[in-house]
């Protein structure tokens, strides 16, 4: 905001030229401007999977260690294959001599020497065998557990020797990046955010200034969530994010609603009474003399020097009394000090 912020205005002294209070000005500038949000948020990983047992079984090697990284398809837990290797051997000369049976059927029949009915049974029992050793191959494949993607493993905590139960979780992978955010927005600020819509999120549990990330909206849900009257969003962050752990909580601030007309202007010409906040507009101007014309206004937000606030009829470029406006009234005459450059 201060970057775009170039006023024209006095210092903060306050003074007397003919009689009349003498004060510094500043033009306002044109802008818009978008509700900032602020709602709740989880850091999470792109894939995060509890990895579990397909098969009951004992666990005869677990080849990995707490944290380390690994590749996808390493094999991180190894049950007892001992019957299923017995039986694949098993099924495997079945279908060795199941092929051979179906060769020779081939020969007979060519010469009459097998009927149509042999051969097709042949031909049934090769199919029969190979689907029995393909069947023996996939439950083999169920006793080695292995990493579906690239990533980090968690805490071991199966050894061997241990059984294993279906469905009984055996290791834990976490992708390590990228990192997303997950968030939802009321449904009555939620109707102008669009996918590329930039967020920043703010994480307390990370040391001052290493804990504030930027990033941007990725996915919105496309229906609301009955439960919490909000719409779903799922976002990236940009860039590294040092320290950031999937499961952190923090909070997303975000612009929200349609951006509006809004003007800058320094901090210093707010005023306040009873009624609300209010600037002096200086009108006139003839003689170097201005009528100091009170306007109350919105404000929408303040970051350092700098103000914004809503138009409420004001115009780009009209001249407001920048500082000492506390001790003015409405409709006073007063005169300007020569301007310094500009606001830092």
């Amino acid at each position: 905001m201060l970057a775009v912020l170039q006023m024209m205005i006095g210092g903060l002294a306050y003074g007397q030229s003919d009689g009349l209070p003498a004060v510094h000005a500043a033009s306002l500038r044109a802008t818009t401007w978008r509700v900032t949000e602020q709602v709740p948020a989880m850091v999470d990983a792109e894939q995060n999977a509890q990895l579990a047992a397909q098969l009951a079984g004992q666990v005869v090697a677990v080849p990995y260690s707490s944290g380390e990284r690994v590749a996808a398809g390493t094999v991180l837990v190894k049950l007892d294959d001992g019957p299923e290797q017995a039986q694949l051997a098993l099924d495997q000369a079945r279908l060795d001599q199941a092929k051979r049976a179906l060769a020779r059927d081939v020969k007979l029949l060519k010469i009459a020497g097998a009927s149509e009915a042999q051969f097709e049974q042949a031909q049934a029992d090769l199919a029969e065998a190979t689907a029995q050793v393909k069947l023996d191959t996939a439950t083999l494949a169920q006793l080695n557990i292995t990493a579906p993607f690239d990533g980090t493993l968690g805490i071991r905590k199966i050894s061997e020797g241990d059984y294993v139960q279906p469905g009984q979780s055996v290791a834990q992978l976490t992708q390590s990046g990228p990192l997303r955010v997950l968030f939802s927005v009321p449904q009555t600020e939620a109707g102008d955010l669009q996918p590329g819509d930039g967020f920043s999120l703010t994480v307390a549990a990370l040391p001052a200034g290493a804990g504030t990330f930027g990033g941007g909206i990725t996915a919105l849900s496309p229906q609301l969530n009955s439960a919490t009257d909000a719409r779903d969003v799922e976002g990236r962050l940009s860039g590294a994010a040092p320290g950031l752990l999937p499961g952190m909580a923090g909070i997303v601030t975000l612009q929200t609603g349609a951006p509006e007309p809004a003007f800058i202007l320094p901090a210093t010409a707010l005023n306040d009474d009873t009624l609300g906040r209010f600037i002096y507009v200086l009108d006139g101007g003839a003689n170097g003399q201005f009528t100091a014309r009170a306007v109350y206004v919105q404000e929408f937000a303040q970051s350092g020097d700098a103000a914004v606030i809503g138009v409420n009829g004001l115009k780009a470029g009209e001249n407001v009394v920048a500082a000492g406006g506390f001790r003015l009234s409405d409709g006073a005459n007063v005169t300007l000090l020569a301007p310094m450059n500009s606001v830092p």
